[in-house]
């Protein structure tokens, strides 16, 4: 009996001494976290400069833009979006291997060439989204008018509508080097045909004429035949392009206009006078 209550003593002392002992280890646990969480000069530094980098990116996203937060949200957005839509056409372009193969044909094909300024990469990139082929650049090159031209203005002439043909043409009547691209797409997207520019040639009037001029002449529908009426009579020399579409929109004809020239009365007429006197003023 003696022997079993000390047994019993010696086991609740045991117990008592190890629940104390796990005791004093939670709270040297406890405290030394306590202690490390305010006292690490690392931890303390890394979480000011955590909160200092924060707050710096996201005044500088604001700054970007304009101070505004939706503005802010919508640009990161819209960049997400962008770089998810990047990476499809990526994918989409690496599965296409011939597309792939062809634009780099291109591009090393377009680097040979005469250009005004050799293209960037990027512009190169640009000419084959607007649907530039390389034979339109290539024919621009052999009428030695590609060395006139940027990227933009060759798409400028694509979009437009102005054939190969139509810049041979021009190239043929020693017109093209008169022009710059702006003055091709006008002539060509007013209708000026070739051959009306090469009858002006033909009675020595292209060189008296700027191309805004021949787009006068044939908008206000004045025909090849009028023009060289006024260039048997010696008039044609006597007055400008806007003289010519004046005397032909007020109804003066080739027959009234040689009739004053058998007459001897043009050398001292303006064309004003002659359509006063086509309309009964004189």
């Amino acid at each position: 009996m003696s022997r079993q209550r000390n047994n019993n003593r010696l086991t609740n002392d045991l117990d008592g001494d190890q629940e104390e002992t796990a005791k004093e280890s939670f709270f040297e646990i406890g405290t030394e976290r306590k202690s490390k969480k305010r006292t690490d000069p690392e931890d303390i530094l890394s979480a000011k400069n955590t909160w200092v980098i924060g707050i710096f990116i996201f005044v500088a996203v604001l700054w970007h833009f304009d101070w505004s937060p939706i503005k802010a949200a919508y640009g990161i957005g819209t960049s997400i979006t962008g770089l998810f839509s990047s990476e499809e056409v990526i994918q989409e372009t690496s599965v296409d291997g011939i597309a792939d193969l062809s634009r780099l044909d291109y591009i090393d094909k377009v680097g040979d060439l005469d250009f005004q300024e050799e293209p960037s990469i990027n512009e190169i990139n640009t000419m084959i989204n607007s649907g530039v082929s390389y034979d339109y650049i290539e024919q621009l090159d052999d009428i030695g008018y590609l060395n006139e031209l940027s990227y933009s203005h060759i798409i400028a002439l694509h979009s437009n509508g102005v054939t190969s043909d139509y810049l041979s043409g021009l190239e043929d009547v020693d017109y093209l080097d008169e022009l710059n691209y702006a003055g091709i797409i006008g002539l060509y997207t007013s209708g000026v045909t070739v051959d009306y520019i090469q009858h002006l040639e033909d009675i020595d009037y292209l060189d008296e004429i700027n191309y805004p001029g021949v787009i006068g002449l044939y908008t206000s529908g004045v025909t090849e035949s009028y023009m060289s009426t006024l260039n048997d009579i010696d008039y044609l020399d006597e007055i400008n392009y806007s003289g010519i579409i004046g005397m032909y929109t007020s109804g003066v004809s080739e027959e009234f206009l040689r009739g004053l020239y058998q007459r001897d009365l043009l050398d001292d007429m303006s064309y004003t006078d002659v359509i006063r006197l086509n309309q009964g003023n004189g």
